[in-house]
């Protein structure tokens, strides 16, 4: 591996003030040393700003116009890359950048409907006549031949210029435009999108997305993600066991002098209560609280704290899962400092691998970190989904990773392909939390030999269902 300390010269002297770095590609990669051959240590995305230590170059190796060493760490090619700058005035308009205080870094729409347009730039009154069905002020409505165009799949089944997509199961390539096309490609009901900022042609609003695609803004539908969150156990000064209800139409119990039963009405779903001890009333297990309310056990899921894994060091940091409670726990060597509820992989025949997407056990390390990350595929029944930039996503195996979760609230049940799914406030707080760290400006992050991964533990059965 190259050293950074030997690879980097001196600047000179006279270098003047440190430049600004302004991340110009969509990816612009973080490297350990000022060569293309160091290791890759993370990577910023376009917009991004951050300072550079010095004024001029620290080295020129395969990058004409020279590497920048940052102040947060990591070198940074300038030949295409990014843009060095002095002053406050941009070099480049950026997209919105993320908000890092927020549940969610960006504002994320749905599509409402099959079939909804992505362009490659604002098209023309005549190109959504086309894809939109858009009639333009004061024109007839569209011939039959530009409407069937729009509508009919050619005799491959695959989508041309302004062909929708064949009524069998779509895939994401015949969901494409052709490459020539204004038309980008076309979303499914159910795809998510990134947003950067609202738009106008004529009298047509439309959204421009994180990575550049145009979508008319009445074919989304904006979502926040659900407000359930786990519990901070540091902050709370609470510990485990806790107890999660699940359902809205469960109950909580108090036992009078003469231990019957009396409902105290319905706390509502992921209702968190401190567990003290348990009891049987007339055949029926109960939780008791530390407030004195009873929870039937049937009616909710417990998280208790687990000992420290073989290997792992004294105040070390390490994430447990456990696949039957759906329930993961954050420690610091045996103290655990976070539990929540998790939505692993679900698993509806375990004998089909159809219908089997059950999240592999074992013991793991993060293999690298994403503030944001987009997640698609085509699936044989269920068809293809896409869900740009997922939120907080740290891989741990190939494709499977824990990341945030904004389109359900079934936390506490399976419910993904694989991958672990976090509540919006539970996914930023692990993310954080865990290792390596991500610097301030940066979008990803790849663990090395000075700073691993945090170790994961996955254990349990899969609850079938």
């Amino acid at each position: 591996m190259i050293d950074a300390a030997a690879a980097a010269p001196k600047p000179p002297v006279d270098a003047g003030p440190p430049k600004r770095i302004f991340a110009k590609r969509f990816v612009v990669k973080v490297r350990e040393a000022p060569s293309k051959e160091a290791f890759r240590t993370g990577y910023m995305r376009a917009g991004s700003i951050l300072m550079a230590k010095t004024g001029a170059p620290v080295g020129y190796e395969s990058c004409r116009k020279g590497w920048f060493e940052l102040e947060g760490g990591g070198f940074v090619c300038s030949t295409v890359d990014v843009i060095p700058f002095l002053g406050k005035r941009l070099p480049e308009r950026r997209a919105m950048q993320p908000d890092l205080e927020a549940p969610l870094p960006y504002p994320y729409g749905y599509s409402r409907r099959p079939n909804t347009p992505v362009y490659r730039r604002l098209p023309s009154d005549e190109e959504a006549a086309i894809f939109e069905g858009y009639r333009i002020p004061g024109a007839p409505p569209p011939d039959a031949g530009t409407a069937e165009l729009a509508e009919a799949p050619d005799e491959a089944g695959a989508p041309g210029s302004g062909e929708a997509v064949d009524a069998g199961v779509p895939t994401l390539e015949s969901l494409m435009g052709d490459k020539d096309s204004v038309l980008l490609r076309r979303m499914e009901r159910g795809f998510y999108v990134s947003l950067d900022r609202e738009m106008k042609k004529g009298r047509r609003r439309y959204f421009r997305t994180q990575a550049n695609g145009f979508i008319p803004k009445r074919g989304l539908l904006m979502v926040k993600g659900g407000e359930f969150h786990g519990l901070d156990l540091e902050r709370s000064g609470l510990q485990l066991p806790i107890g999660y209800l699940m359902s809205s139409k469960y109950s909580a119990y108090l036992a009078d002098s003469r231990g019957r039963l009396r409902n105290r009405g319905k706390p509502g779903y992921h209702h968190r209560f401190n567990i003290i001890g348990e009891r049987e009333i007339r055949g029926t297990n109960y939780w008791l609280a530390d407030d004195s309310r009873l929870y039937r056990q049937q009616d909710s899921t417990r998280i208790d704290a687990r000992k420290r894994p073989k290997g792992v060091k004294p105040g070390e940091k390490w994430i447990d899962v456990n696949l039957s409670t759906q329930s993961l726990v954050a420690y610091e060597g045996d103290r655990p400092v976070y539990a929540t509820l998790v939505s692993t992989g679900r698993v509806k025949d375990e004998l089909d691998p159809l219908k089997n997407f059950e999240t592999p056990t074992g013991k793991f390390r993060l293999t690298s970190k994403h503030l944001t990350a987009t997640m698609d595929g085509d699936h044989a029944i269920d068809g293809p989904y896409s869900i740009e930039d997922v939120p907080y996503v740290m891989y741990f195996q190939l494709a499977f990773a824990l990341h945030s979760a904004f389109w359900h609230n079934s936390f506490g049940r399976p419910r993904s392909h694989g991958c672990i799914n976090l509540a919006p406030v539970d996914a930023r707080h692990i993310f954080n939390w865990a290792s390596p760290e991500l610097p301030r400006g940066w979008h990803g992050r790849y663990p090395s030999e000075k700073e691993k991964g945090t170790r994961l533990y996955i254990h349990g059965e899969t609850p079938e269902g």
